[in-house]
């Protein structure tokens, strides 16, 4: 996991980059992010993750335990999921086709634009 602070004119904004193997516990991963988004509250924060999970809202055609579990995380942290169900597949490989990649955004709130 990486994250990287960008000061704006304006206001600061946090990129993370994060990554959990489909053999590693995804609540590792997930909790490292939300260490990270509990130090910032007052930011806006970016997340870009290969969580190697399945959800329908992020374009598979059925759940997994695991994609559950991601999903249980975004909807805790008020995440806005920033691709669509529909975008072209992140991952391709032979006959093997996937959406693990996952950018999250926490909403923009009236407090960015003044």
């Amino acid at each position: 996991m990486v994250a990287l602070k960008i000061q704006t004119s304006s206001f600061p904004i946090t990129i993370i980059s994060a990554y959990s193997s489909p053999a590693q516990n995804v609540h590792t991963t997930l909790q490292e992010i939300q260490e990270i988004i509990s130090s910032l509250p007052e930011e806006k924060i970016i997340i870009g993750a290969d969580l190697n999970g399945h959800n329908t809202l992020w374009g598979y055609r059925s759940n997994d335990n695991r994609g559950k579990d991601i999903l249980d995380f975004i909807l805790a942290n008020n995440l806005n999921i920033i691709h669509k169900p529909d975008a072209l597949p992140t991952f391709q490989r032979n006959n093997s086709v996937g959406w693990p990649d996952l950018f999250l955004m926490l909403p923009i709130t009236y407090r960015f634009f003044h």
